[in-house]
């Protein structure tokens, strides 16, 4: 398990494999009354990197069926820490991709960075935002809920209701096309162990799609600010 903290009292949490094991786990858990009001905003970012004809799954979810689809963990060539933050290495045929997630001290922002750290060729690579607005302590079943997506600059708004408070999915260098599917009944291993509830929805937001040549990164943010990602906020992030 890896964690990392805004300082706030919100944090992003999750497994080294990738799948959603427990209900606190999460790219964005915000405190939206800081240190309190602990809500789960962006569960995770499923990606898939296309190489050479090819897709590749970076991602792993277990559903109710008990089925693990995709198997993003099997592409895991390392994980590591730098400091805090965890970084992962996957592999894709010949080309190396790595992620590093860390959130901005004192912000509810969580930073996920992609690079194509070696290929023959240029690859595409489409991030998927699944979001949710919940209480840290719960789960979500969907029902007939609808969220009010919008495109902004650089990126997605998402209002989960009238007076919550909206959040935003964003990036500086990748296209992004608005979605609003339920993705039902993940299944929360570590939960069930425990004897607790353990299935949940989460809605696919959007998907931001990018072509990295090799040594090129992309950055993708989660946050309750609207990121104005000017060469000055650009160039201190992406030097993290």
């Amino acid at each position: 398990v890896w964690l990392v903290t805004s300082w706030l009292g919100g944090f992003a949490a999750g497994t080294v494999g990738g799948p959603l094991t427990r209900r606190y786990h999460g790219l964005l858990i915000a405190a939206l009354q800081p240190p309190l009001g602990r809500t789960l905003l962006v569960p995770k970012f499923d990606e898939v990197v296309e190489y050479d004809g090819r897709p590749y799954p970076l991602a792993t979810n277990r559903w109710r069926s008990g089925v693990i689809e995709p198997q993003g963990y099997r592409r895991i060539e390392e994980f590591r820490l730098e400091g805090m933050a965890p970084v992962w290495t996957y592999a894709c045929a010949d080309a190396l991709v790595s992620k590093k997630v860390w959130m901005e001290q004192g912000s509810n922002t969580t930073y996920v960075r992609y690079r194509l750290e070696r290929a023959s060729e240029s690859v595409k690579l489409s991030i998927k935002a699944l979001v949710n607005y919940r209480d840290f302590h719960n789960l979500t079943r969907a029902g007939n809920w609808r969220m009010k997506i919008v495109r902004v600059e650089k990126g997605i708004s998402i209002n989960a209701f009238e007076g919550a408070v909206p959040f935003y999915v964003l990036s500086p260098n990748a296209a992004v096309e608005t979605s609003h599917q339920w993705y039902r009944a993940f299944d929360l291993a570590a939960e069930t162990l425990r004897g607790m509830n353990h299935q949940e929805d989460h809605l696919h937001a959007g998907t931001f799609v990018v072509e990295l040549k090799p040594g090129d990164s992309v950055l993708m943010a989660a946050s309750i600010a609207c990121h104005c990602f000017c060469r000055f906020c650009w160039g201190r992030i992406i030097t993290r």
